[in-house]
């Protein structure tokens, strides 16, 4: 080996044990395998971890007793009017479709008289524009009508005129005695004579059936002005029927748009006879809810049922079911399920507070027992895995007997026991000692 390597290799054999002596002591500490994070036990003592156990629930005994078995039928529905004035599309001849170009705001508070629904009356403002102008040209026509009758009865009594003239010479030529005249000429005038006279009597007749005709023929255009007339009040009346003012004080509410699935709003194509809004009586506010097949049977009317709203979760009244449909329809245009429905009268009415259209539950308890019976919470009974339902009686968990029972009638809270309990029996909770168990 050469001296140039030697001494390479020396340098890195020094290195190397100065890297070993320094690292000990320039190198980071280590970490404390109780805390990772924290210094080592040389720089910092370590920190214990504490812990806290959560607090043992009690087991609750309950005690057996009688009771009756109740199961609530909850129904959905909403908050309408008994009786309200309903606002419907009007029926114009001149136009049959419509749409809506003013509505004012749901559930506003209306004044008899104030302007609450308008439609587009566009092609209605063309119709009566000419209608205006067909109305003039006809009193024009009347006008004419009127002076050429005039001057048509004027040349009538001219020529009235000039055959009783041409009649008098005639007589006056008819007088002459025939000694005087020739045979021929005698012959002549008493022509002329006989034909002056007809001519006289036929302007005569003409100018007597003129007069006859003239009140007729004024009468034509008359009418003819008279249904120009009509034509454009229809149209003034039919524009008069687009704007809708409130015939009474109340509140307003928009009707149901079968067409978009969704209440009527501004823009809407309508069709005559369709309920855009209507005017609800708020002293005869009733609940219609919707009832399935299912729970349909067990309703009758007359049932008492207490009724809460979803706008005012700690507002709850009472009520009774007043009627029941006997057909069942769908509860919305684009839905294929079909409902009952279930009209509840309530106890009160605070208007003040109750508005239509409100959402509410109703819920109807069903008592499905006739007379208290032995009763204990759904909790406390359990099922094992033959189906067979048992109790566990004790209030120790470490001496609870468990016990086979005979179940009647379930409802929401409570459970019959129709055989294996006595009043007074204690019993624990089936769930908790589950877990006491494990």
């Amino acid at each position: 080996m050469s001296i140039k390597n030697k001494r390479f290799a020396g340098f890195w054999v020094c290195a190397a044990i100065a890297g070993a002596v320094i690292y000990p002591i320039m190198g980071p500490s280590r970490v404390a395998a109780q805390n990772p994070g924290l210094g080592g036990a040389k720089t910092s003592s370590s920190q214990p971890i504490t812990t806290t156990n959560p607090p043992e629930r009690k087991l609750v005994n309950y005690v057996v007793e009688k009771n009756e078995i109740v199961r609530d039928i909850v129904l959905s529905g909403e908050l309408q009017a008994k009786n309200f004035l309903s606002l419907t599309v009007p029926r114009i001849q001149s136009n049959f479709g419509n749409t809506i170009t003013y509505l004012a705001p749901e559930g506003s508070i209306v004044k008899k008289g104030e302007r609450i629904i308008e439609f587009d009356d566009s092609s209605l403002l063309n119709s009566m524009a000419d209608a205006e102008r067909n109305l003039d040209q006809k009193k024009l026509q009347i006008q004419q009508k009127k002076a050429d009758l005039e001057s048509q009865r004027c040349d009538r009594l001219s020529s009235l005129a000039q055959a009783e003239a041409r009649h008098k010479i005639a007589n006056l030529y008819g007088k002459i005695d025939a000694s005087i005249l020739s045979e021929n000429d005698y012959r002549r005038y008493q022509l002329d004579v006989e034909k002056t006279r007809l001519s006289l009597e036929k302007a005569q007749e003409e100018l007597a059936n003129f007069d006859r005709t003239y009140a007729s023929q004024m009468t034509l255009v008359e009418i003819e002005r008279s249904q120009s007339e009509l034509n454009l009040k229809k149209i003034q009346s039919d524009m008069q029927l687009l704007k809708i003012d409130a015939p009474q004080d109340g509140i307003l509410i928009y009707g149901d748009n079968w067409q978009s699935n969704r209440k009527f709003q501004e823009g809407d194509s309508t069709f005559p006879g369709m309920e855009i809004a209507s005017l609800p009586d708020l002293d005869s506010m009733q609940v219609v809810g919707y009832v399935y097949d299912t729970e349909y049977s067990v309703l009758k009317p007359g049932m008492k049922c207490f009724v809460k709203f979803d706008a005012l979760p700690e507002y709850r009244i009472g009520g009774t079911i007043e009627s029941l449909t006997s057909v069942a329809s769908r509860k919305g245009f684009a839905s294929q399920k079909k409902l009952f429905q279930a009209t509840v009268r309530l106890d009160r009415i605070d208007s003040s507070i109750l508005k239509p259209g409100m959402t509410a539950r109703v819920n109807v308890p069903l008592i499905l027992t006739d007379e208290e019976v032995t009763a204990v919470p759904r909790a406390y009974v359990g099922v094992d895995s033959q189906g067979r339902n048992f109790v566990i009686k004790g209030t120790d968990p470490k001496k609870a007997d468990t016990l086979f029972v005979k179940v009647g009638a379930v409802g929401d809270n409570l459970v019959e026991i129709a055989n294996g309990l006595s009043v007074g029996d204690k019993l624990l909770p089936i769930q908790r000692m589950t877990e006491v168990s494990k």
